[in-house]
């Protein structure tokens, strides 16, 4: 759906809207990695 999106506002010339895709498909793709690659929190150095 995203596509279709970015289509249709780079052909009617909505740059503004065409921007606001590719940021909310970026930080979209970025939340699945942090998810997916989930790292054990490091301990205290203080014990």
């Amino acid at each position: 759906m995203k596509v279709k999106l970015l289509k249709y506002a780079l052909e009617n010339k909505k740059h503004s809207l065409a921007a606001h895709a590719l940021v909310y498909a970026m930080v979209k793709v970025k939340a699945e990695e942090n998810g997916k690659k989930r790292r054990p929190q490091r301990q205290s150095k203080r014990s």
